[in-house]
């Protein structure tokens, strides 16, 4: 009986781990492969300053003059080096959009949400135009995890979400690499990129620029909300 007992107590323990650290991403970061955005270069730290964050980080912006690319953005052939990004010269805006149900929105009040971001330089995040962390300098490639509060957690809605982040231009290198995850999963699925239906698939070089056919070298192909390095020679 006691035998019975332990193994009894070693599989609810088991299970009960295994549901603590399942890990379900409401936007990935490189571990997970190349990630969708829109991106825009801005002509000084001054503009980067003057600009309301109303212009380009709510959920209802007119990406019509934006770069649809893909990320990690990156000044160096370094680990986060999928789309080229002159951070020497040019702060920069990213959008990165994703879907939620109802019923998701609401479990989502009830997990443990971690923003990941690995960072050059100063950078400011918002989740649907409302600023929820920032930091200064850069962080050496390695990645800081910030738990959004319960107040922050109510910035999600149904449909259509944006997780937007500037950078400020810099002297040395940069880089951009930032999500966000929790623990456990959803009763429902259906989490995505938004991708609009002319864009399905699409092909760009390392400078982020689009290509008709991918030459030789390393290109980014996004197929639907797929994307990922492909080489050719």
């Amino acid at each position: 009986m006691k035998q019975l007992i332990l193994l009894l107590m070693v599989f609810v323990y088991g299970t009960l781990n295994a549901q603590e650290t399942e890990q379900t991403k409401l936007l990935s970061t490189l571990i997970d492969g190349p990630w969708l955005c829109a991106y825009y270069l801005l002509n000084s730290n001054d503009e980067l300053a003057d600009l309301s964050s109303d212009k380009w980080a709510g959920r209802c912006v007119d990406e019509e003059e934006w770069v649809q690319g893909v990320g990690p953005l990156s000044n160096s052939l370094d680990q986060f080096m999928t789309t080229e990004w002159g951070s020497q010269l040019q702060p920069i805006l990213v959008r990165r959009h994703f879907t939620l149900t109802k019923q998701q929105v609401e479990e989502l009040q009830d997990k443990t949400i971690v923003l990941t971001c690995s960072y050059d330089e100063n950078p400011s995040v918002y989740l649907n135009g409302r600023l929820i962390w920032n930091a200064s300098g850069w962080n050496d490639n390695d990645y800081d995890s910030f738990v959004l509060i319960p107040r922050q957690k109510k910035l999600f809605v149904e449909g259509d979400n944006v997780l937007a982040v500037s950078l400020k231009q810099g002297g040395g290198g940069g880089h951009i690499d930032y999500g966000l995850y929790f623990n456990g999963s959803f009763s429902t699925s259906g989490i995505c990129d938004v991708v609009p239906e002319q864009q399905s698939r699409q092909c760009f070089n390392l400078s982020g620029q689009p290509v008709d056919v991918p030459g030789k070298g390393i290109s980014i192909v996004r197929d639907g909300t797929i994307a990922k390095k492909i080489i050719r020679f």
